[in-house]
């Protein structure tokens, strides 16, 4: 069973950032094995560099495996050491920060009672298009778009135009954007064909 505490780990590369990384698991393996949970291909980097074991305090123990090129947590060369919240691992031209979060997800599917939660309730839930329609169809439907006269004749005669709104304007906009692309292509091709 978990504690709900997670190892987070940020890896870079000569200060670039390259990989994040979030781990539950009691050993994390890194190195250039393809393998390795956190995977470095690179020759400063043995095929099995360092480890890092989970305590019984929830920390994790970093642990060089007789790398050629050394481990080193905050710039000290170590062979085995408590890692701590906010520590930075160097091997080869790689670096490691390292911080330690508790779990939301845990605290949320606990709720606040702390009673577990079924597995089931642990899983993404995948609904098939028929049962999104059925959740659509129950969605209230918007009101019909509303109709604007573009003008109404008055007793007198007159022609009364409404303000424009903006999708009017839009419209106008849009109409008048195309009229002038296809005259100015017109213009282009009546110009090449000289």
């Amino acid at each position: 069973m978990s504690d709900g505490q997670l190892l987070k780990l940020r890896l870079s590369l000569m200060g670039r950032p390259v990989r994040n990384y979030t781990f539950e698991k009691p050993v994390i393996a890194v190195g250039r094995d393809p393998a390795a949970d956190v995977y470095v291909d690179n020759p400063g980097v043995s095929r099995d560099h360092f480890r890092l074991e989970k305590t019984e305090t929830g920390e994790y123990r970093i642990v060089d495996l007789g790398s050629a090129n050394g481990t080193f947590v905050n710039d000290q060369m170590v062979n085995t050491t408590v890692v701590h919240n906010n520590d930075v691992v160097r091997f080869g031209k790689y670096t490691l920060w390292v911080g330690y979060e508790q779990d939301r997800r845990a605290k949320s599917r606990a709720g606040d009672s702390g009673a577990p939660v079924s597995e089931s309730e642990r899983h993404t839930v995948v609904l098939s298009r028929a049962e999104i329609g059925h959740i659509l169809e129950r969605e209230p439907k918007s009101p019909a778009a509303k109709v604007i006269p573009m003008a109404m004749p008055t007793p007198g005669g007159a022609v009364s135009v409404p303000p424009p709104s903006r999708t009017g304007a839009l419209l106008v906009w849009g109409s008048g954007f195309v009229v002038g692309a296809l005259a100015g292509a017109a213009a282009v091709w009546l110009f090449l064909r000289r």
